[in-house]
């Protein structure tokens, strides 16, 4: 079983922005909206004063998961949705030295990956619904721990195959229009900030945005930071994301999971 909710877009539109990078980097001088003339400026490929195009920064190789690196030892994919409307699971803390990845999931679960290394953590008392505890007493790969209450998996060799929503966060950007306004720092690191040029959407099944702004790295294309707010007729829906450094979390549940699946295994070969 496959605990990744790899969601689709808002309103059931899929979304396609995934927020890349690239570090060669044009200078541009622009025209704001209104005819007057912009501060001269540094922008990535596939940004500029009046647009960015988020296809042409996620063609780059260098990705949110491993550019921060180079800044931080040690950093957070950070992210909030308003829990009525959950669009991507996720948040994300990367050791800059080891490689080492944790997920926070949704109901309590978190996931690390470090190479081939791979382990989850599922809280019994945090499964929202019967059908999902279900699915963990089936799934062989997934073993019950009754001292922790907790489902638990850890396999050797999933690491590098287990998939992410790194990068999903920002595809919302993707559907509305932009402008700089301002270069500034993120955390360290020079950006370029944008706010929304114009408030529809330009897929009409998306709703109307209120405000919105993000943070774009200079050098690499990386979007650091966003804070977008939809209108979605009955409510406003309020969407945030940071990338900056935090602590790499305790982990000491992975080898509780290490030791909770070696014990399962042996007793499982002690019975055949």
């Amino acid at each position: 079983m496959e605990r990744r909710a790899l969601l689709s877009a808002l309103s059931g539109v899929g979304l396609s922005c995934l927020a890349g990078c690239t570090d060669r980097i044009s200078s541009a001088a622009g025209l704001s909206t209104d005819g007057q003339e912009k501060f001269d400026h540094q922008y990535p490929d596939g940004a500029g004063p009046n647009h960015v195009d988020f296809s042409t920064l996620k063609s780059d190789n260098n990705t949110v998961l491993h550019t921060p690196r180079t800044h931080w030892n040690s950093y957070a994919i950070l992210y909030t949705e308003p829990p009525e409307h959950r669009r991507v699971e996720g948040e994300y803390y990367i050791n800059s030295s080891t490689g080492e990845v944790i997920s926070d999931l949704w109901d309590g679960a978190k996931d690390y990956r470090n190479g081939d290394t791979y382990a989850y953590v599922q809280p019994a008392a945090q499964i929202p619904h019967e059908h999902q505890r279900e699915e963990l007493e089936r799934d062989d790969e997934f073993v019950y721990d009754n001292t922790t209450n907790a489902y638990y998996r850890y396999d050797r060799l999933y690491g590098q195959f287990a998939p992410t929503n790194i990068g999903r966060h920002t595809e919302i950007l993707g559907y509305y229009r932009w402008k700089a306004t301002d270069r500034t720092t993120h955390h360290g690191v020079t950006a370029i900030t944008y706010q929304l040029a114009d408030l529809e959407s330009k897929d009409s099944r998306v709703p109307r945005a209120i405000t919105g702004t993000l943070q774009l790295g200079v050098e690499d294309g990386i979007i650091y930071a966003f804070d977008i707010t939809l209108d979605d007729a009955e409510d406003e829906l309020r969407y945030t994301y940071s990338v900056r450094p935090v602590a790499f979390p305790d982990h000491d549940w992975v080898e509780t999971a290490r030791t909770v699946v070696a014990a399962n295994n042996t007793d499982d070969e002690s019975t055949d």
